[in-house]
C-alpha cells in the first residue's frame, strides 16, 4: 500500500489500546514513515511499475529505520509531549519506548504489505516472501485498515471521554 494513510488505521488501534505501554507518537509515525522509500524510489526511477519496496520494507531495515525515528522522537520528545498533554495522553518518551512502539507499528506494516506486493522481501537480502499473496486483496486490505482507523478514532474518542475534566476554581 505506497503512499497511503491506510496504515495508520492497525497503528491508531494499535496505538490508543495500549497508551499504557507504548507511545503514540512512535506507534503512528512508525506506521507510515516507511512509504517514504517508495515514493523515492518512484521519482528517482521515474517508473511506477517497476520495483519501488526495498531495504526498509523488511525486518531489518525495521529495525534499522525504527532507530532512526525513535533517535527523531527522542530528540523532539519535548514538543510531542506538550501536544500529548493537551489531549490528556500521558506517556513515555524514553528513547526504548519510542523504539520499541515505532518497531512494532514498522512490522505490521512490512506483513500488511508483504501480502500484496511482490517487491516486499521482511527477510531481505533473501529474496523469499513466505506470505505474498497477491493483487487481489489489495482493496480489501486497504477497507480492513480504513474500518481499524475508524475503531482507532473511535477508541480515542472514548478514551478521551472516559478522563475526568481538569476543574478549575
Amino acid at each position: 500500500m505506497p503512499l497511503t494513510p491506510f496504515h495508520l488505521g492497525p497503528g491508531a488501534v494499535l496505538a490508543v489500546l495500549t497508551l499504557k505501554f507504548f507511545n503514540l507518537w512512535a506507534i503512528l509515525f512508525g506506521s507510515v514513515v516507511m512509504d517514504i522509500e517508495p515514493l523515492v524510489l518512484i521519482l528517482v526511477k521515474k517508473c511506477y511499475f517497476c520495483p519501488h519496496h526495498a531495504f526498509f520494507h523488511s525486518i531489518l531495515g525495521a529495525f534499522a529505520g525504527s532507530f532512526i525515528l525513535a533517535t527523531i522522537l527522542y530528540k523532539l520528545r519535548e514538543k510531542l509531549d506538550k501536544t500529548s498533554l493537551k489531549f490528556k495522553i500521558f506517556q513515555s518518551f524514553s528513547f526504548k519506548n519510542l523504539y520499541f512502539s515505532s518497531l512494532l507499528a514498522w512490522l505490521i506494516h512490512i506483513s500488511f504489505d508483504s501480502l500484496t506486493h511482490f517487491d516486499v522481501f521482511p527477510f531481505w537480502p533473501s529474496y523469499f516472501n513466505p506470505i505474498f499473496i497477491g493483487k487481489e486483496i489489495y482493496w480489501p486490505l486497504n477497507l480492513i485498515c480504513l474500518i481499524f482507523g475508524i475503531f482507532g478514532i473511535i477508541f480515542f474518542y472514548r478514551y478521551h471521554k472516559s478522563l475526568k475534566p481538569d476543574l478549575k476554581p
